[in-house]
């Protein structure tokens, strides 16, 4: 599922344990969270560490002082709403593939998103 989508000479520096990818969730919903930390959890070919912030501003914050392999963002948070959700999080981590979230099933948004540097759209 996210696997895919990381790229071994963008994730930076080695890390103790290689085996584990580290992913920061930035979703508000808790049942949201929890369904992707058990859809994670259940995969047998790969093991993640899954993050969450609850807003952008903690997502923000996480990734100045800690180290994640990909980002999945949700683009409405309670402190940072469409596009700009995604640009504000480009900009903090430029080399760490982002894949937006998101319950509207918008093409336009989707097609604005990969442009706008995600790597990919759920």
């Amino acid at each position: 599922m996210i696997r895919h989508l990381i790229d071994p000479v963008s994730a930076g520096s080695p890390r103790e344990d290689e085996s584990v990818t580290r992913i920061l969730l930035v979703e508000d919903n808790p049942a949201d969270v929890r369904l992707v930390q058990e859809t994670l959890a259940s995969q047998s070919t790969a093991k993640f560490k899954v993050v969450p912030a609850d807003c952008l501003g903690a997502a923000l914050e996480r990734l100045r002082t800690e180290r994640f392999d990909a980002v999945l963002l949700d683009m409405s948070l309670p402190d940072s709403r469409g596009m700009d959700t995604l640009s504000r999080m480009r900009r903090q981590t430029a080399s760490v593939p982002i894949v937006v979230l998101s319950g509207l099933a918008d093409e336009t948004v989707a097609k604005k998103a990969v442009r706008a540097g995600a790597q990919d759209y759920s």
